[in-house]
């Protein structure tokens, strides 16, 4: 019996707790009729009902819409994860059927299994309280800590600070905004770009709705910076990246942000994911990296490792791919990657002057939707990602028509991608996302830190940003440091925030 006991409880032990940030940002509108609902109609829920949960469903979606991949105008469908929010509160779904029931949130998307969780959306009804200035107020989630939650205090509180003190501890009441600045260029956009007209924002069609929206989430994301609402997460199980407020930081409002009132610059590694790429195939070809054969082991398995390997070291070894990987390199490291793919892939230019490519097909329009781009070299760089990233089977598929011709090009380079993509077509991504990680976080800005302690040192991924007195000392370490980790010599790009 007494082994038994002890089983038990070491397996509670090791029982994962879930962590939350203990500040987050709430649209007062939102929280006041929240608190006036809860007030009026009581929750009759199975345990007692926390309100805090409420805000950190809304604090969801609001960052879930946030992303680089959503429109700031638009209200964007977001998975809630089950699992996730099971594990903050076993009654989770009592609490979103009565934000439903209250006209906060719609289900706007079922859950597909194996693809997304059910996704919401905000109703019009509170779309439209955003319509003036959202103010956005500072909420605790301290009442939602339990034997299976923790509540981070502060970023230092972080699973992943002691790691990462180098970076981290710049988030710091030193690191502000020019809010008010921010917020008169929000004005300014919405009145340049906006007529209003009987009481409604009017663009070309688009509803007040989106107005509103786009409002509230530009707001939304200056906001954390100004009340300091700082957190951050890396999780090696998938890109290894450190995301941070300033990851998905828009370029926009880039100039109002200061460090110890000082402007901010950055060093971007130019071309990065095919940089990276480069590294990784020299690597598997020479297999003189024990890191790299490491995290192919962790991304893949040993198993499949062990079965992928040969036939990538067999395709490695023909004359056909030794040609075509000497010039993919070559234009990489030069820079030229994307204005050479134009060369040889020969782009027709529309009668606009632009350059389109098929989108995905969009069931309720019932149509395919276009993606237009500028020149050549946009076009380009879109195409060698979604290489890089998209699934083997490209029938009907988006950038099928540039694919085919990038594969009859560079055949054995091309069945290179595909072996690594073979199994699970986010392997790669994950792979060079991981690499990038190691290199920019534990390897350069480690080795900057060290030498140069007083340097201010912030990443948005493939980039690194300080003040601008040591503009040239990361402009010249970076590149240093960075060969030193790849062998080959990087391209970089200097972005100044203030402009």
């Amino acid at each position: 019996m007494k082994k038994k006991t002890k089983t038990k409880k070491s397996k509670k032990a090791l029982q994962v707790r879930a962590r939350l940030k203990n500040i987050g940002l709430i649209p007062s509108s939102i929280k006041n009729y929240v608190d006036a609902m809860v007030k009026a109609y009581p929750p009759k829920f199975k345990y007692k009902c926390r309100v805090e949960f409420f805000y950190y469903i809304i604090i969801t979606i609001i960052k879930g819409q946030n992303t680089f991949k959503n429109k700031p105008s638009a209200n964007a469908p977001v998975p809630l994860n089950a699992a996730i929010l099971k594990g903050i509160i076993s009654n989770y779904e009592e609490y979103l059927r009565w934000l439903v029931e209250m006209d906060v949130i719609f289900l706007a998307v079922n859950h597909s299994a194996g693809h997304h969780s059910n996704k919401y959306c905000f109703t019009d009804f509170i779309l439209m309280s955003f319509e003036k200035v959202p103010e956005l107020e500072k909420v605790e989630m301290k009442r939602l800590e339990s034997d299976s939650v923790i509540v981070e205090k502060s970023i230092e509180d972080s699973d992943i600070y002691k790691e990462n003190n180098h970076l981290l501890k710049w988030f710091n009441d030193k690191l502000e905004i020019d809010f008010d600045g921010a917020l008169s260029f929000i004005d300014d956009y919405i009145n340049e770009n906006y007529t209003y007209v009987s009481g409604d924002y009017r663009i070309y069609g688009i509803e007040p709705e989106k107005v509103a929206c786009k409002r509230m989430h530009w707001i939304n994301h200056i906001s954390k910076l100004h009340h300091k609402v700082f957190t951050a997460s890396r999780n090696e199980k998938s890109d290894f990246r450190l995301h941070t407020v300033l990851t998905n930081f828009k370029k926009i409002f880039k100039p109002f942000v200061t460090y110890d009132s000082k402007k901010l610059v950055a060093f971007d590694l130019k071309n990065s994911q095919p940089y990276f790429l480069v590294y990784l195939i020299s690597n598997l070809i020479s297999s003189r990296s024990r890191y790299v054969d490491r995290l192919c082991r962790k991304v893949y398995g040993i198993r499949l490792c062990t079965f992928m390997l040969p036939i990538l070291k067999e395709t490695h070894s023909s004359k056909e791919f030794t040609e075509e990987f000497f010039q993919i390199e070559k234009w990489v490291l030069e820079g030229t990657l994307y204005e050479n793919l134009a060369l040889a892939l020969e782009p027709q230019k529309s009668f606009t002057g632009k350059f389109y490519i098929p989108n995905v097909f969009i069931k309720e329009l019932k149509r395919k939707e276009w993606t237009v781009f500028d020149t050549e070299r946009e076009l380009m760089k879109s195409v060698f990602i979604k290489t890089l990233f998209c699934k083997n089977v490209k029938e009907d598929s988006e950038h099928e028509y540039y694919y085919q011709k990038l594969r009859a090009k560079f055949p054995q380079f091309i069945r290179v991608l595909e072996i690594l993509k073979e199994d699970n077509h986010k392997n790669l991504s994950r792979l060079l996302q991981n690499i990038e990680s190691h290199c920019i976080i534990d390897y350069v800005t480690k080795k900057i830190a060290k030498y140069y302690p007083e340097m201010p040192l912030f990443t948005i991924h493939d980039s690194i940003c300080t003040t601008i007195d040591f503009e040239a000392v990361l402009g010249e370490l970076m590149v240093r440091y960075v060969e030193e980790f790849t062998g080959f010599v990087p391209k970089v790009a200097k972005e100044s925030w203030g402009v």
